[in-house]
């Protein structure tokens, strides 16, 4: 299994659960009291003033008891032309956010902008609703016109890169996260720091920096002792840089804590596969099977095992899984790119020097058809020019645990463990990457 693809699929929903809890509720916590403050800064200016003040006091109370309908009623009433008319505009944009009304809530942020354009709040408060709709290239263009105004507002830069995570763009919301975990010894956030490493470890996760993903994530354990996604992917990580007896406690200590992680299972039947305990490998990649089933690498693991041990049966068994899965992906939906184009891709970003971008493309291409070991053994070879040789040698192992005669990876095998003991600049050549004929 990738090591991106299924727990990832896990951390997604968790982060889009945040965003919307973001975008119900720490509007108001940004967008608010930062009204209140703003005309506690002014003068009174006079009876009609103070009037104006309390209406938005009141729509504002109206808001926090979670009746945005009423303060839209009451906000109806608010002179536009006013000297307030910037914040009126802008509460009626939470409102209209916290209803679900995406148009509506667009349209007043405009206009509370358009009369205060240097005013980092609400561009905040904007572009957490934005988030709430999933909108996220106009919630990540609020929040940097935000940032450029005033750094430094409490929740402003957690909620741009947990929004950055969202949108994919994982290194450009590490390099939030990692600024705001810089600056909380300066001032405290409302953002604890425990959120903070959570959204750094995802980020490194995300993009297979897997030292980097161990140390935020042990420092997440430090911080909440009983995670059970912490052990798992401190597990996915050890594993991945060929440490299998490091990975092995955590993995059972994160199946302890979340006995229905599929991905915990699938990499315990991998080390039990690796150490030659078929049986008790069978036992993972089933239970693993059953939690995930349209896992195309644990059914063609079972598949191979069975084989092996002469269980037709079974063999026939997970076969039939494993092709009607793969016909059904590709039923699914006429848009869905197939392996070979990836893995062509792949070949073509290679030539032009994107390693990195190779790598990602023969991953996809590896976990859209996990029967080719073709894909699999081109990431590997990436692996090795990018240095990232125990990575390789792991993957080349989970390789040989479906195919141990398989010629060609026992080829790359060998010439990955002399760069393990050379820089690649002075290892061995390396075999061709290979094209699907």
């Amino acid at each position: 299994m990738p090591s991106l693809g299924h727990r990832f699929l896990r951390l997604s929903n968790v982060l889009r659960i945040g965003l919307m809890l973001v975008g119900a509720f720490a509007v108001q916590g940004a967008l608010l009291p930062a009204l209140g403050q703003q005309r506690a800064a002014k003068p009174s200016g006079g009876e009609g003033v103070s009037a104006k003040a309390d209406l938005v006091d009141r729509a504002k109370k109206l808001v926090q008891s979670g009746d945005p309908q009423a303060a839209i009623s009451l906000l109806g009433t608010a002179d536009l032309h006013g000297s307030n008319a910037s914040d009126v505009h802008a509460l009626r944009g939470v409102c209209f956010a916290l209803l679900g009304r995406p148009v509506e809530s667009a349209s007043e942020f405009d206009a509370a902008i358009a009369l205060r354009p240097n005013y980092a709040p609400t561009y905040f408060s904007a572009g957490l609703a934005f988030a709430s709709f999933n909108n996220l290239d106009r919630a990540l263009d609020r929040f940097a016109r935000a940032l450029k105004l005033d750094p430094s507002l409490p929740g402003l830069r957690y909620n741009y890169a947990l929004v950055l995570a969202r949108a994919g763009r994982f290194a450009e919301s590490e390099r939030q996260a990692q600024i705001e975990l810089d600056n909380l010894h300066a001032h405290r956030t409302a953002e604890s720091a425990l959120d903070l490493w959570r959204l750094k470890a995802r980020d490194s996760y995300a993009q297979k920096k897997w030292p980097e993903t161990l140390e935020a994530y042990r420092k997440t354990l430090e911080l909440e002792p009983d995670w059970p996604e912490a052990y798992g992917v401190i597990g996915e990580a050890l594993f991945s840089l060929n440490r299998s007896e490091e990975s092995l406690p955590m993995l059972e200590k994160s199946e302890a804590l979340d006995p229905d992680n599929a991905t915990t299972h699938a990499l315990l039947g991998k080390i039990d596969q690796d150490a030659g305990k078929t049986q008790m490998a069978i036992a993972e990649f089933e239970w693993a099977q059953r939690l995930r089933p349209n896992d195309q690498d644990v059914l063609y693991r079972l598949h191979r095992i069975y084989s092996h041990n002469g269980d037709a049966e079974n063999a026939s068994r997970t076969l039939k899984l494993l092709k009607d899965l793969i016909a059904g992906r590709y039923d699914e939906s006429l848009s869905e790119t197939k392996a070979v184009p990836l893995n062509s891709a792949g070949l073509e970003l290679e030539k032009q020097g994107d390693l990195a971008g190779a790598l990602a493309k023969f991953d996809e291409a590896a976990g859209a058809d996990a029967t080719n070991l073709i894909f699999k053994r081109n990431a590997a070879l990436i692996l090795c020019r990018l240095g990232r040789t125990e990575e390789a040698i792991r993957r080349l192992r989970d390789i040989l645990d479906l195919d141990p005669d398989d010629a060609e990876t026992l080829q790359i095998l060998a010439v990955a463990k002399e760069y393990e003991v050379k820089r690649p600049g002075n290892g061995p050549n390396l075999p061709s990457l290979e094209a699907v004929r």
